[in-house]
């Protein structure tokens, strides 16, 4: 008797521990139309902890540091022929930089970045297109997931300026990057994590990345080396359900220190459900032939207006403290508009409807 009882106590617990942690699946991932804003601690006093079941970590003490919003997209808002299936692109604050993402049922992966880098000082368009995508989750995601995921990046663009080489100026024609990647995820541990958004069921994520980057420039004498470096990193992430960003992705150091976290800060805005319709400061609002929008013009550079697709229609430049949007052409329906600040970072967003 003794011993059936421990074993019904056992199978008890097994029972209990399964129904505690939890499983992200495709719906635990940014939908177009999500606004995240996320906080870097670069200066982290958190700890990881150990592995293994029913954890509990506290980082309330994350500091906010850098401040970053991410803007989530449909492909149709910003197609790129490099990453023609993707169905989630993620735009970086103000700049012209995208990843192109794929979230299905079975898993969500990169398929690369896109966009206008800086380099060398000169704006400069490239696409950096992963083979096969980056795996960053498989579904359903849960406690002793693991996988690995080797990839390659390639990049390839036109530059056309002149670089000084050992004190001599010589034009660089073209730029291309290449990196091979080994990466490696376990899904260590599952508990309670409290952040300064709050307290939620998590399950961590462990990932290791082993990468190798070459980088060429093409010049009178041909394609030239530029740099060669390898490099390994070890990031832990904190996943929870129906947020649709993880709460925590903290990077560690080559000794296993913490080096810097970024948390998300808020609860991400989630779909055109909860767009505000602001009739003080956008009207008349059913419309017909014109909307006008009350402006803080101090703060605010122009406002963007998309159809309900997620196509962008229109981009208008803010000058006054009142902006008239033409709207004789747009067809009866729904739409969606941003307003952007001077750093193009998304201050307002919101709906409004053309009746005719």
């Amino acid at each position: 008797m003794k011993k059936i009882i421990i074993t019904l106590c056992s199978l008890f617990a097994l029972v209990v521990s399964a129904e505690a942690q939890i499983s992200i699946t495709t719906n635990d991932i940014a939908n177009p139309t999500h606004l995240i804003i996320t906080g870097t601690d670069t200066l982290p006093t958190v700890s990881m902890g150990a592995a293994g079941a029913n954890q509990t970590w506290d980082m309330t003490a994350l500091a906010q540091g850098i401040k970053d919003t991410l803007t989530c997209m449909s492909y149709a808002w910003a197609p790129n022929p490099s990453y023609p299936t993707s169905n989630l692109v993620i735009k970086q604050g103000w700049r012209n930089q995208f990843a192109f993402a794929k979230n299905t049922s079975t898993s969500f992966e990169f398929l690369g970045q896109g966009g206008i880098i800086n380099l060398l000082g000169y704006p400069t368009t490239m696409n950096q297109v992963n083979t096969p995508n980056e795996v960053v989750a498989n579904f359903p995601f849960t406690f002793n997931s693991a996988f690995t995921c080797d990839y390659s990046s390639f990049a390839k663009s036109y530059f056309g300026h002149s670089v000084t080489y050992q004190g001599l100026p010589i034009m660089v024609d073209s730029i291309k990057d290449h990196s091979v990647t080994h990466k490696t995820v376990l899904v260590d541990a599952w508990g309670s994590l409290t952040t300064p958004m709050g307290t939620f069921p998590v399950i961590r994520s462990k990932e290791t990345k082993i990468t190798s980057d070459t980088g060429s420039a093409y010049t009178f004498l041909g394609w030239t080396s530029a740099f060669s470096t390898k490099d390994s990193t070890t990031s832990y992430t904190y996943w929870t359900n129906g947020v649709g960003y993880p709460l925590v992705t903290a990077t560690m150091d080559s000794s296993g220190a913490v080096k810097r976290v970024q948390w998300l800060m808020t609860m991400p805005l989630l779909g055109i459900s909860e767009l505000s319709t602001d009739n003080e400061s956008v009207f008349p609002n059913p419309a017909q032939n014109e909307i006008n929008f009350v402006s803080d013009v101090m703060n605010q550079r122009n406002i963007q207006v998309f159809d309900i697709t997620g196509r962008k229609i229109d981009s208008y430049t803010i000058n006054s403290t009142k902006t008239t949007i033409n709207t004789s052409g747009y067809d009866s329906g729904m739409y969606i508009y941003e307003v952007l600040g001077k750093d193009e970072s998304i201050l307002k967003r919101g709906k409004f409807s053309i009746n005719k």
